[in-house]
């Protein structure tokens, strides 16, 4: 039981370094747009360089100094991966908070607490979700890259891994009920 206790509370230091990191991550996209935006192109330095590494496509935004967009594009495009990156941070914050509901029974030497597996489905429930949403964002950038003529649109998919992680927690969920159970009933005989 104090290993399940240890391993708990060192996972629940780890998930809350990543809430951190989501939130630290969050505000730099945003000072990331805005100075973007808000930097004129001709006070850009003559080596830097910008390339979107996008499936196996090269979306080429700033080329030793110059931007290879229109204005339009680059807002297009600013906004486009904003939006992901928001999302995306968003999804990770979500399930750092459904890890550590998970992590707060064990924290405390009762890994089979009355709704603890409820929580577990949930978990499974976002995982399954965050997979298709990730994937559903990678078919709206394809199709923004591929109107601003950066890439053809391909290899967008959504990942099985996501969908087999989702059914592995569901079937974990399923256990933990029986372990609720099982907990009541060793309640009830004490």
């Amino acid at each position: 039981m104090d290993k399940l206790i240890k391993s708990a509370r060192v996972l629940d230091v780890f998930a809350k370094i990543i809430f951190i990191f989501c939130i630290v991550a969050f505000c730099m996209v945003i000072a990331a747009n805005i100075f973007v935006l808000a930097l004129p192109e001709e006070s850009l330095p003559d080596n830097l360089s910008l390339v979107l590494d996008f499936s196996d496509n090269d979306f080429v935004v700033l080329e030793n100094g110059q931007i290879n967009l229109t204005k339009q594009q680059l807002v297009v495009y600013i906004l486009a991966v904003s939006v992901t990156a928001a999302t995306e941070i968003a999804i990770l914050t979500i399930g750092v908070k459904l890890f550590r509901r998970i992590l707060s029974p064990m924290k405390e030497g009762r890994p089979f607490e009355e709704g603890i597996s409820d929580v577990i489905r949930k978990f499974g429930h976002f995982v399954l979700a965050a997979t298709v949403i990730s994937g559903f964002i990678q078919l709206v950038l394809a199709f923004v890259f591929e109107r601003l003529g950066a890439i053809p649109a391909d290899d967008v998919g959504i990942s099985v891994d996501g969908i087999f992680a989702a059914i592995l927690i569901y079937l974990m969920s399923y256990i933990f009920r029986y372990g609720e159970e099982l907990q009541k009933q060793a309640d009830e005989t004490l």
